[in-house]
Order: structure tokens, then sequence, then C-alpha cells
């Protein structure tokens, strides 16, 4: 299967352009996954996990936005779907990374596997801190609730206050509370430089 893994990899390296949804964003994904697994000590299967990780967001790319599913999370689940099937991947391993793909979205119920858990939250500590502040001053104009910095601002504030307490595991709560400070940081600085982001 690593064949298959590493055709996974080269589609989404190529499709997945974007600088918010992206191939860096589903790599940062998995190794937030991965840590995750390994500071909570959970078993868990890191070819299904890796290969949700990378088509997580694929229903985003502009080559798979057509399909029929009107949310991203059951577009990338069907089109993750189609690739396992036709390379033979195990009903397990698929029931898996379909799992956790539906179930990924911030707002979306835990799903049953220990990769949804692991992928959710991952998902979840990449909207926090630095790296997620930088995701969302990338949004800026191309999605229609960030049209410009201050609402972007607004935005990254948001997911700061909502998202730590959605997340599912101890070691994801502690990494968010170390993004946070991260982030307040940064956020009080800007506020403080454009007076309330007046002048931003």
């Amino acid at each position: 299967m690593k064949t298959l893994v590493a055709e996974i990899e080269a589609r989404v390296a190529r499709a997945g352009t974007d600088p918010i949804w992206g191939y860096t964003h589903c790599r940062r994904v998995y190794a937030l996954a991965d840590e995750l697994a390994r500071l909570e000590g959970l078993s868990h299967d890191p070819e299904s996990l890796y290969i949700a990780a990378l088509l997580h967001d694929i229903g985003l790319y502009k080559a798979y936005t057509l399909r029929k599913a009107s949310d991203h999370a059951r577009r990338s689940a069907a089109v993750a779907e189609e690739i396992l099937v036709a390379a033979g991947y195990t009903a397990r391993g698929t029931r898996t990374v379909l799992d956790a793909i539906l179930h990924h979205p911030p707002g979306a119920r835990p799903g049953l596997s220990v990769e949804a858990a692991l992928l959710k939250d991952a998902v979840a500590l990449d909207y926090l801190g630095a790296v997620g502040i930088s995701r969302v001053l990338a949004m800026v104009g191309s999605e229609e609730d960030v049209p410009d910095l201050g609402a972007a601002v607004r935005h990254a504030e948001s997911l700061h206050e909502s998202l730590p307490q959605r997340l599912l595991l101890k070691s994801s709560q502690k990494l968010a509370r170390d993004r946070l400070r991260e982030a307040d940081r940064f956020l009080g600085s800007l506020r403080y430089a454009t007076a309330d982001l007046k002048l931003l």
C-alpha cells in the first residue's frame, strides 16, 4: 500500500495548492495527529490516519468542488472512497479513513475511531496560534465571511474562543493553551499598533 499512499500524496500535492486548505495544511495536520497519538499513548493505524489527513479537505479543491455533496467533508469522503475502493484498500482501513474525514470539522460530532479523534483535534489545533492566524489572514478576500483584515482578526479571535472547548484529548488542550498564549501576544500587539484595529 506504500504505492497508494505515494499516489494520494502526489494527487494532493498537485491539487492542493491553496494556502489555507492545501497540501501543507494536510501535512501539518498529520504531524499534529501523530504527536497527539504519541502524547496520549494511543494505538492507531498510522497509514489510515495519514491517508485521512491527506484527503480530509480534498472536497475543497477546485477539481473536486463540483461533486454532489453540499459540504466539503462529505465531498472529501466521497472522493476518498472512490480512490480507496479503486485501489483495493482494506474495508476496515477505508471505514477508518471515511469516519475520520466525515467527522473532522470542528462543529461535527466526534467519529467512532481513534483516528477520527486524532484528526479532529489536529484540524482544530491548526486553526490556533501563529499558524492559525496565518491561515485566517490568507482567507482575506477568498472567503465570504473574511472580506478584510479586520474581519480576519475577528474571525481568528472567534476561533481561538470557540475551538479549545471542542477538543477531545487532554494533550490537545495543553497544546491549545500554548498556541493561545502565542496568539494572544500577537493579537494584543496588533490591536495596540492599529488603535484597536481602526488603522488596520
